[in-house]
């Protein structure tokens, strides 16, 4: 095998994560390399996309991190996942802040009572779409608690979201960009407001902090903002629903769930077995190598976290598995090293309490029907997923 298999970009994520190429590009090709345009090398293995990860002086974010950046043809948009130190350590300072633990555990009784509504107004008994009345609802009426925009507005506001990830809208296109422009609108208008008459949101929060004199610009309010929208969304959702999939399909766990296995473990096992962002890329800045891999400066590496976190190297002989009391091990659903994701603890959080409220009102859920995947090759994930909860 000399490179990537056929349509691994095209069509392999029709149905969520291609699991069966991973493994093989694990095997055969670790280090897999793609010819068409724009060029680059898929990753596979854990240990790799590890050390990678871990080293933004040699592997860079700057020069693209999707590969619609790459076939752009000019600068990467400035997001904090474009920037590298210092740009990437000033971002971090600047907004850190407002993603302190304690912030995080003070939400726990506000998603509580979110997940709580969510539950009580599902069937019993009868097929439901865990996507539209659950896993989406979810993690965007969170959000609009913490931007301080209206809850009942987050169809709106997910229709945003999507429109800023390739392949996750079903959406057209010219619609999408209607979406955009929208979001860019109103969000900026919103930090606007806010600097002028603060309240006790995030936005206001982001808007008033200052290191050392230094303080985000609007349009860099504003790309924050973007990215809290969609990775507070479109991770959190596409984790619940595969996770509550996986719960279903493998009744089993879900009887060790209700008979006292941790939710805890649950949680990183829900992550590690879904893990809805694909892929990042970097672009290394030097000559050097990875393990006994030869890399060229100037070569763009793609970082694919689904098969990092299969890799049996690091989890086992059953890391295809789903397996809720898994022993610890590191996995990479939220990336690793600088960039690790600035809102993982609320993601872990949302997902525990939905696991602990389950728990209390249903002891079977069971799949009602074929679930639908977006489709895409960056976040991955369920468009819709009937499940019964009896």
């Amino acid at each position: 095998m000399s490179g990537l298999p056929p349509g691994f970009l095209a069509e392999g994520f029709r149905d969520g994560h291609p699991w069966e190429a991973y493994a093989r590009l694990r095997r055969e090709r670790p280090f897999a390399t793609w010819d068409g345009e724009p060029g680059f090398t898929a990753v596979s293995r854990y240990s790799d996309v590890h050390a990678i990860s871990s080293d933004p002086a040699t592997f860079c974010s700057a020069r693209g991190i999707l590969l619609v950046d790459l076939a752009a043809g000019h600068a990467a948009p400035p997001t904090i996942m474009h920037t590298d130190p210092p740009a990437h350590t000033r971002y971090r300072a600047l907004v850190a802040p407002a993603f302190r633990p304690a912030i995080t555990r003070g939400l726990e009784p506000a998603v509580r009572r979110r997940v709580a509504g969510l539950l009580d107004a599902m069937p019993s008994g009868e097929p439901v779409d865990v996507v539209d009345a659950l896993a989406a609802p979810l993690p965007m009426q969170v959000i609009c608690e913490l931007l301080g925009l209206p809850g009942y507005e987050w169809r709106r506001y997910l229709a945003w979201s999507e429109a800023f990830v390739p392949g996750a809208s079903a959406l057209p296109e010219e619609e999408q960009a209607a979406a955009r422009d929208d979001a860019v609108r109103e969000l900026l208008a919103a930090a606007r407001r806010r600097r002028e008459r603060p309240g006790d949101d995030v936005i206001s929060l982001l808007a008033g902090l200052e290191v050392d004199g230094d303080r985000l610009t609007d349009v860099e309010l504003l790309m924050f903002l973007i990215q809290l929208l969609v990775a507070g969304n479109e991770t959190t959702r596409h984790s619940v629903a595969g996770g509550l999939l996986a719960l279903a399909e493998h009744p089993a766990q879900w009887r060790l769930l209700r008979d006292g296995a941790s939710p805890l473990r649950a949680v990183e096992e829900i992550l590690r077995w879904t893990t809805p962002v694909v892929h990042f890329l970097r672009t290394a800045t030097r000559d050097t190598s990875v393990g006994t891999r030869k890399i060229a400066e100037g070569e763009r590496l793609m970082l694919l976290y689904g098969s990092a976190n299969r890799d049996e190297a690091h989890f086992g002989p059953t890391a295809a598995t789903f397996d809720v009391t898994r022993a610890d091990r590191p996995h990479l659903a939220f990336g690793h090293g600088p960039h690790f994701c600035l809102g993982a603890a609320l993601a872990r959080l949302e997902i525990r309490v939905l696991l602990e409220e389950l728990l209390t009102r249903h002891r079977h859920l069971t799949p009602a029907g074929p679930p639908e995947w977006n489709g895409s090759n960056v976040v991955t994930g369920l468009r819709r997923a009937p499940l019964t909860l009896t």
